[in-house]
C-alpha cells in the first residue's frame, strides 16, 4: 500500500449537475477575486483559494512534486469520503499543450493511490484546439470539441470511469469527454472529479 499524507487544503465541494456523468463534484473555486491593478506588467491582483493556488503553482512549475502531492492528498481524501463505484481513472484532454499536464499528473497519482488502472488513451484530442475560454459562441465551442475529442485505443467498455479535470468553466470539455466515453467507448458510467471552477 502506498503511504499517504494528510491533506493540507481545505475545500468547499460542490455537486456538478448530473449529465452525462452519473455523479460529479468540483472541490472548490479557483479564484476568490481578481482586481485590476493598472500596472501593465502585473495587470491583476488575483486571490486564489488554497486549492486554486496549488493548481496555479503546479501549472506554472512553481512547486514541483510537493505541490502535486498536496493536491493529490486532498483529492484522495475527498474520493475516499465520496466513494464512487469506479474501476479506472483518466484525465480530461487539456486545451493547451504543456510538457506535463496537471490533470494527467493528478489522475496518474490518484490511480496509483486507489490501485486502479489509468486509461490515458481512452479519449484523445485528435486535433489541437484553442482554449475553450477563448471561444465565446457556445455552438462553435461544441463544434470544435466534437471534432477534436474522439475515442482512443484504451478499452473502457463496461467500466465505471473516474474522469479527472483541474479546472472547469462551462463544462464543455468535460461533457464532451464523458459523452465519448459513454457513447463511443462503451463505458458503463462516468464519475467526474474537478478540482476547481471559475466563478
Amino acid at each position: 500500500m502506498v503511504p499517504t499524507r494528510m491533506p493540507i487544503v481545505t475545500t468547499n465541494p460542490m455537486k456538478l449537475p448530473a449529465k452525462p456523468w452519473a455523479e460529479g463534484y468540483v472541490l472548490d473555486y479557483h479564484t476568490v477575486s481578481s482586481t485590476p491593478t493598472g500596472d501593465p506588467y502585473f495587470r491583476f491582483d488575483t486571490k486564489r483559494t488554497e486549492l486554486g493556488e496549488l493548481l496555479y503553482r503546479l501549472k506554472y512549475r512553481a512547486g514541483g512534486t510537493p505541490v502535486l502531492m498536496d493536491i493529490v492528498d486532498t483529492a484522495e481524501q475527498f474520493l475516499r469520503t465520496w466513494n464512487p463505484p469506479i474501476d479506472s481513472v483518466l484525465a480530461a484532454p487539456a486545451s493547451r499543450t504543456r510538457v506535463a499536464q496537471p490533470s494527467v499528473e493528478i489522475a496518474r497519482q490518484l490511480a496509483v493511490r486507489l490501485h486502479l488502472p489509468m486509461c490515458e488513451n481512452a479519449v484523445m484530442k485528435v486535433t489541437p484546439t484553442p482554449q475553450m475560454k477563448n471561444i465565446d459562441d457556445w455552438a462553435e465551442r461544441q463544434r470544435v470539441l466534437y471534432e477534436a475529442i474522439q475515442v482512443g485505443p484504451d478499452d473502457v467498455r463496461g467500466k465505471s470511469v473516474l474522469l479527472v479535470d483541474d479546472l472547469i468553466e462551462s463544462g464543455s470539455t468535460l461533457r464532451r469527454t464523458a459523452d465519448v466515453l459513454l457513447q463511443s467507448g462503451g463505458a458503463k458510467a462516468v464519475y467526474a472529479l474537478v478540482l476547481t471552477r471559475t466563478k
